[in-house]
């Protein structure tokens, strides 16, 4: 695994509505297909504004004191989602006339559901069969020392796999002393600061099938970012950001969703971009600048790169992509059941959980 992080990189989001003004929980980096793991990170980008008439309302963001987050990487079928688009779902750049951007596209978001999958087993190889194997392969790590927001760190885990489905953390003196992200300094105009923060993880690789028409994988994660803790803040509309598709059973409230209402969709996503020069889509070819060799798949019958029984090579019947049939961008998203059993922090003993804090909607013990 390169244990490298790259540098800090400033992503601005363009969105044309006051609902969606203000920037989103996020990914530092987006990955390229490949073998080799890689470290990445969550963005905190502002502190929790109360969401009563949109996100972009005024209000003073509030310091974030506590965040977890939950990926959708578990070995049970029931606990994920899967879906896939066939051109056009996600939000896209905008043109002018004469093809310029006028408009970037917005990572995350999308304008609606898109078609639901039963597996990923066609275009990821490290995607299972509802009969025969987990939904995606994605070993998951967490960094709790060299940059890790907060200083007090508990894994998220599946007791009964071993997984690591995702963390949380929080600030204050138990049992660490670590600071707020503070939120409620001033600029000299008076206006909020938007300090960024940045909770790092590891993931594993991805590679695309050949035979697949998919460029990008989208890895949706459920994002919570806490400002206020206690059982006298449950009522406070500014008490956490919690940023999913939809609402669950226990994340209920739209005033803490600044999605809610939102349109286009939001989730807070990893973009997984295919190689189309290693791994070019079925009808075109590339030129590999490893190997030195034009990869041609403009032709009928190239190879897949699988094997059959006898070890002899497999070709495709797939001359080229049709955007009407073929699904050109795939996702992979938490259960509402597994958000609702993961996001929440629970208030057990460290380090099972925050030593007794409250965070909504935990339930006192």
């Amino acid at each position: 695994m390169n244990h490298t992080l790259k540098a800090l990189t400033s992503i601005a989001l363009l969105v044309g509505t006051a609902q969606l003004a203000h920037a989103h929980a996020g990914f530092k980096d987006s990955i390229t297909e490949g073998t080799v793991a890689t470290w990445n990170a969550v963005k905190i980008t502002h502190g929790c504004n109360t969401n009563v008439g949109g996100e972009g309302n005024g209000v003073p963001h509030k310091d974030v004191i506590a965040f977890s987050a939950v990926f959708p990487n578990s070995a049970t079928f029931g606990d994920v989602i899967m879906r896939g688009s066939k051109g056009g779902a996600v939000v896209a750049a905008v043109l002018n006339t004469d093809g310029t951007t006028k408009t970037p596209a917005v990572p995350g978001f999308t304008t609606g559901m898109e078609d639901t999958l039963t597996d990923l087993s066609a275009h990821l190889i490290q995607a299972g069969t509802t009969s025969s194997g987990v939904p995606l392969t994605m070993g998951l790590g967490l960094v709790n020392t060299g940059g890790t927001i907060f200083a007090n760190n508990i894994p998220v885990v599946n007791r009964a796999t071993g997984a690591i489905r995702g963390w949380q953390s929080w600030s204050g003196s138990s049992p660490f002393n670590g600071p707020a992200l503070l939120e409620t300094s001033k600029t000299s105009t008076g206006a909020d600061i938007s300090e960024t923060g940045l909770a790092p993880f590891g993931i594993g690789a991805f590679q695309f099938k050949p035979e697949s028409c998919a460029k990008t994988l989208k890895i949706r994660v459920a994002v919570a970012d806490w400002c206020g803790k206690g059982a006298a803040s449950y009522a406070d509309p500014g008490r956490v950001d919690v940023w999913i598709g939809s609402m669950t059973t226990k994340f209920n409230d739209p005033a803490t969703m600044p999605n809610a209402n939102a349109n286009p969709i939001f989730w807070p996503t990893i973009t997984v971009n295919r190689d189309l020069l290693r791994n070019p889509l079925p009808g075109t070819k590339a030129f590999n600048p490893d190997k030195g060799v034009v990869v041609d798949r403009s032709v009928v019958g190239w190879t897949t790169g699988a094997k059959d029984a006898s070890g002899n090579a497999v070709t495709s019947a797939k001359i080229a992509c049709d955007q009407t049939t073929d699904y050109d961008t795939v996702y992979i998203e938490p259960s509402n059941a597994d958000i609702d059993n993961y996001l929440p922090i629970s208030p057990a003993k460290y380090p099972n959980g925050s030593n007794g804090a409250l965070y909504w909607p935990t339930p006192a013990k």
